[in-house]
């Protein structure tokens, strides 16, 4: 498992040549475990998932909640970032115990934790803008530097450790490319739901963790130890543990706290389709009648509102067809509703769909009729005038009709509903005489059939 990639790390004595031609000294030569490097990864992965998964959901939180979830999230993206340092550094196999002194250590992590937390504050906000991910990159990327290479620091090497000016400024650029990169898709993948999210989620934290690791080992590649330089020999931290065992925690840690935000996720949605679904039970319970499942009155008054206003702009014809039960008071209470129900039924199968129907009353039911001169229906009347007068419990209706047109008959809804209503004299189903009204010939021609008063 260990024979693998033998590479090397610069030890500090002036006056010795490389094949780079730099003066770096001897060479203090490791090779990488792989295992580690991979384990290493796959933090960095977790990390940037948790990192995206966080951000995008804080601008949908309220204020409380989201701070909580900023905390959690800082804390999950800031250890596993860490995490994936120290498993890193472990993974580089040298020829000396590695050991860490523990104050440092503990510095490094509240700054990869601090840095994480300022981002997804940045792009929790609203209007995180180009110039605010910017800011935020710079500071997230120092962060992750600084955590970086104050984790180096916590070796205490002696003689102390130096780097090559080139490969940290590389590992510097990295850092903050790779911070401005995740911001960037944190803030673009608040909008994306669902599979797809998660998809791209997954495709973004693969891309960051290559960064991540690609920052680790550039600035890994830097140091540059001086010959037979060996950790302080008080270090309390001893390698050993930040390796495998760190990697482990670290992703247990990364996959409960994303187990119980997408819980709660799960839990918000779900009250959210509730509160939509009360929502929608309140408004029909207000704008429809429980009876019949028709408009009522209310209803009716809003699509009168919108129908005039398109009939005014548009320059067409409308009818409003009132028609009531005459003998609503004579038929039994027990059978009344039912019988209304089933006359609504009745109307509602009779005409086609681009008739609006709406409950007017408890004995009243309207009829609006767009462009009624139409051909489709010249036969409207006819319709009215054969519709079933005895309902399936034997009830007889006892069936008259008014109308009103727009805008011969009025121009406001209260007068062309007043007309309609005025209208309704005939105790058999029949129309009023209303040729004064009339517009077109053809539009009433159907109503020749029907008694006139």
């Amino acid at each position: 498992m260990n024979f693998s990639f033998h590479g090397s790390l610069a030890i500090g004595e002036t006056g010795r040549e490389q094949c780079s031609s730099r003066k770096t000294g001897f060479r203090m030569t490791g090779y990488y475990d792989y295992t580690l490097v991979a384990a290493s990864f796959v933090v960095a992965v977790l990390a940037s998932y948790s990192a995206l998964y966080f951000g995008a959901q804080l601008a949908t939180l309220e204020q409380a909640k989201a701070r909580l979830w900023l905390a959690l999230g800082a804390l999950t993206m800031g250890t596993g970032v860490w995490v994936m340092h120290f498993v890193g550094m472990q993974a580089y196999v040298m020829p000396m115990e590695m050991s860490y002194d523990l104050t440092i250590t503990l510095i490094s992590w509240v700054a990869a934790v601090g840095a994480s937390g300022l981002a997804l504050h940045i792009i929790g906000k609203d209007r995180a803008g180009p110039l605010q991910i910017v800011i935020g990159s710079l500071f997230m990327g120092g962060g992750i530097t600084s955590m970086h290479y104050v984790g180096m620091a916590a070796m205490e090497m002696e003689p102390g450790m130096r780097y090559d000016p080139v490969l940290f400024s590389a590992s510097v650029v990295i850092a903050v490319g790779a911070s401005g990169v995740a911001m960037f898709i944190c803030r673009r993948l608040q909008s994306v739901q669902g599979l797809k999210g998660t998809a791209l989620q997954l495709g973004a934290a693969l891309a960051m963790g290559v960064a991540i690791c690609g920052m680790h080992y550039t600035g890994m590649a830097a140091m540059i130890y001086p010959e037979n330089a060996m950790p302080a020999a008080d270090n309390l931290l001893s390698g050993d543990w930040l390796g495998a065992p760190l990697a482990l925690f670290s992703g247990v840690l990364i996959l409960v706290a994303l187990f119980a935000s997408a819980n709660d996720v799960k839990q918000r949605r779900n009250a959210e389709i509730q509160a939509l679904e009360e929502s929608r039970r309140v408004e029909r319970k207000a704008l429809y009648d429980s009876t019949t499942g028709l408009p009522n009155r209310a209803s009716l008054a809003n699509h009168l509102v919108k129908e005039l206003a398109r009939s005014e702009t548009d320059k067409h014809e409308f009818a409003v067809l009132y028609l009531e039960v005459a003998n609503h008071r004579e038929i039994p209470d027990n059978q009344a509703e039912d019988a209304i129900a089933a006359l609504a039924r009745t109307v509602r199968t009779a005409f086609d769909e681009g008739t609006y129907l709406a409950r007017h009353s408890t004995s009243a039911f309207v009829l609006l009729v767009t462009n009624p001169a139409d051909d489709k229906h010249k036969d409207l009347y006819q319709r009215l005038r054969n519709l079933p007068t005895e309902t399936e419990s034997g009830v007889t209706l006892e069936l008259r009709a008014g109308q009103s047109v727009f805008p011969n008959s009025g121009r406001n809804s209260r007068m062309l509903m007043k007309k309609a209503m005025e209208t309704s004299e005939l105790r058999k189903l029949g129309l009023a005489s209303m040729n004064e009204e009339v517009k077109s010939a053809d539009y009433f021609e159907a109503r020749s059939a029907l008694p006139e008063t």
